[in-house]
């Protein structure tokens, strides 16, 4: 009614939200989606190519994911803010459902498994720099060994330092190197589990995300405003797809320049997504390029 002020209280005053609220138009912002989505996927394909080439390339190629992940991540906000204002702006035209609804319920798992797999992610950092820690004590201790070895044979080595032929030096350096190689075993078998844990998390949200929209578009009415918000959250889904894994990619080929050992974990990485968005796309370019980009991969061993 126009005129009239909206009411303080009263049963419904969800009622009065579409003549105070401004809502942002959904076809801007899935379009930004849509073409942050294809800049994604280009790019996820580009860095995956860029693994079998030269160091400067990949850091070039990294550097490039890292900004159009950035500019994904922006998009997908905006998508996900017009979304909500746009289903606000449905849900004040029909009658409020009283308690807890099935899009709330797995909204709010969906943020608890974000929180758990930000927490194993936490936990896979420190695990990361345990190895490197203990990697490096590992080879100042052989380092040692192979100079106290030759060095305490000598007659005025051993009367400078002041030890003995029986001196424990050596099998102490060896204790030490013996512990930090089980140590290592170790780290490297937690790193194993909070991986899967964390990417499990993530893909646990992902599909409560994807069942909260599925909620949201089974509740809605069947007008050209609930067929948009459909088409938004398909959008939405791919470039949340497309995004995650490029997130995912571009953290393996940091943890892969940092240990200097290949691309194990970006073979992996590289390996899923194929996987996922393969299923999710089908045959597109983007996705034809990350296969021929996988096999043109070194085996890791």
């Amino acid at each position: 009614m126009p005129g009239s002020p909206p009411k303080s209280v009263g049963p419904h005053p969800d009622t009065w939200v579409p003549r105070r609220m401004s809502s942002p138009p959904l076809s801007p912002a899935v379009a930004s989606a849509a073409a942050a989505s294809r800049q994604a996927l280009r790019v996820l394909a580009g860095l995956a190519e860029a693994l079998g080439m030269p160091g400067t390339v990949v850091t070039a190629a990294l550097a490039e994911a890292q900004a159009a992940l950035e500019e994904a991540e922006a998009a997908q906000a905006g998508l996900e803010a017009a979304l909500v204002a746009a289903k606000a702006a449905e849900a004040a035209m029909a009658t409020p459902t009283p308690g807890l609804d099935a899009e709330s319920l797995y909204r709010m798992l969906a943020v608890a498994s974000d929180a758990s797999a930000k927490e194993l992610e936490q936990e896979l950092r420190r695990n990361r720099r345990r190895r490197w820690g203990l990697r490096l004590v590992r080879t100042i201790t052989l380092v040692l060994m192979l100079l106290c070895v030759p060095l305490l044979s000598l007659d005025v080595v051993r009367e400078a330092l002041g030890v003995t032929q029986e001196s424990h030096l050596v099998p102490s350096l060896a204790t030490v190197a013996v512990l930090c190689q089980v140590a290592l075993w170790g780290t490297e078998t937690s790193e194993r589990h909070l991986a899967t844990a964390a990417s499990h998390q993530r893909h646990q949200a992902n599909r409560y995300r994807r069942l909260a929209r599925d909620a949201a578009a089974a509740a809605a009415a069947t007008t050209e405003a609930t067929k948009a918000i459909a088409d938004a959250n398909v959008t939405l889904g791919m470039l949340e797809e497309v995004t995650g894994h490029l997130r995912t990619l571009v953290d393996a080929v940091t943890q892969d320049l940092e240990m200097g050992q290949g691309f194990p974990a970006s073979a992996r990485a590289l390996g899923d997504a194929v996987v996922a968005l393969g299923t999710a796309m089908g045959a597109k370019e983007g996705t034809e390029r990350l296969a021929r980009a996988l096999e043109a991969l070194p085996g890791d061993g």
